[in-house]
């Protein structure tokens, strides 16, 4: 009977404990799934995350939770479980929500633009379509083009002047790319582009080139505004140059120091090193060293927290900058306004008659000996028709 008896207990021993070990994996991998459903949500993956991974996280909690309520009277482990669960499930819900009231409902004004409206013969292509004169025709060994993302209808549009259509079909990746300004000076240092449209190289693009025993020859052929814009609610229409640079250098850091009708700490975005617009902050704060950019956290790869620089947000409070092409014809956007500077805004008669006080130079930038069809590129934007084409486009032509 004593023996029975032991037996007995030793099965439910044995019973308890391959129960406690399932439910101590079971709460381990739970865990573990709340613990990067965490990470992925706070660091903005929710967006690329199934939304059934979110509510299968949810539930989890809610099933521990409830075996907790039921058994909590028997087993203090379940009691502790259920309130474990309550807490991760309260932190579950609550960062998407504190990221959807801080951050994800102010919309991100980033680059997504509708790249096949501008290819160069696509039907229906808001690409200027001009007539060139033979002499500026490029039938073989077309030049390789790359550039910023504001100045591609132009470069675009020089292709369908310019290029042999059938000989350009061969091989229209290799021949027509935008990259972002700070990727192409890379690809052109390295030998995978001809020349570039580009606003004029940083002093680390040209410290690059130096590096690699190149030089940048650049050729400006058009003129365009750098313009800084607020949310369209914000009743700011203008703003001064000093103004500018006391935001960016972190002297002036709220709105009411700019107009007492207004209070909030500003928010100053910025781009990444080597965009051409980020280049044009650093020539117009000169000196003046500007103030560490926002940065958004991101998961990256092998579980790496990356540190981005934070692309526009709009903000109430938020300021930021781009180049006027870009703002009001590839990406418009109602939510925004162009503020003027020292009273003047940014059109084209300002950017024209020189008035505007932040202007910058379209360029063709090369760092290797220019080709015939390189120049004849040149030539043609120097060219009547060259400039009926920069004009209509919506740039200034020299």
């Amino acid at each position: 009977m004593n023996s029975a008896s032991n037996n007995h207990v030793k099965g439910k021993t044995g019973i308890l404990i391959l129960k406690i070990l399932i439910f101590g994996i079971g709460i381990a991998g739970t865990c573990f799934l709340w613990i990067l459903g965490v990470f992925m949500i706070a660091f903005g993956f929710l967006n690329q995350t199934p939304m059934v991974i979110f509510m299968t996280l949810v539930l989890l909690s809610l099933l521990v939770m409830l075996y907790a309520f039921l058994f909590c009277k028997t087993r203090k482990i379940w009691k502790y479980s259920g309130i474990a669960a309550l807490f991760f499930m309260l932190i579950l819900c609550a960062v998407p929500a504190y990221r959807y009231f801080t951050v994800e409902r102010f919309k991100q004004l980033n680059d997504r633009i509708n790249w096949d409206a501008y290819d160069p013969w696509r039907t229906g292509t808001k690409v200027v379509a001009v007539d060139a004169a033979p002499e500026f025709k490029i039938k073989k060994d077309l030049p390789r083009i790359d550039g910023a993302y504001a100045l591609y209808p132009v470069y675009s549009g020089v292709v369908r002047a310019l290029y042999d259509r059938k000989e350009y079909d061969k091989d229209s990746w290799k021949y027509l790319n935008t990259n972002g300004s700070d990727m192409t000076f890379t690809n052109l240092l390295n030998d995978r582009a001809d020349l570039l449209f580009s606003a004029p190289p940083s002093k680390k693009q040209i410290a690059d080139a130096k590096a690699k025993g190149l030089k940048y020859e650049i050729t400006p052929f058009a003129k365009e505004a750098f313009v800084f814009f607020v949310n369209s609610k914000n009743p700011i229409e203008n703003i001064t140059s000093q103004q500018i640079r006391d935001i960016y250098s972190g002297k002036i850091t709220d709105w009411s120091q700019i107009d007492r009708r207004l209070s909030g700490k500003i928010k100053p975005f910025q781009r990444n090193e080597g965009s051409g617009s980020q280049t044009m902050l650093q020539k117009i704060m000169g000196n003046t060293p500007i103030m560490p950019p926002l940065k958004e956290d991101r998961l990256g790869g092998m579980g790496d927290i990356i540190n981005d620089v934070a692309n526009y947000r709009n903000y109430q409070e938020a300021i930021g900058f781009t180049f006027r092409y870009f703002s009001t014809e590839m990406f418009k956007n109602g939510e925004i306004k162009l503020l003027s500077i020292d009273g003047i805004a940014p059109t084209v008669e300002n950017i024209r008659n020189g008035t505007y006080p932040f202007i910058a130079d379209c360029c063709i930038i090369t760092v290797r000996p220019r080709s015939e069809n390189v120049r004849k590129i040149i030539d043609f934007l120097f060219s009547t028709t060259g400039k009926e084409l920069i004009e209509k486009t919506g740039y200034v032509a020299l």
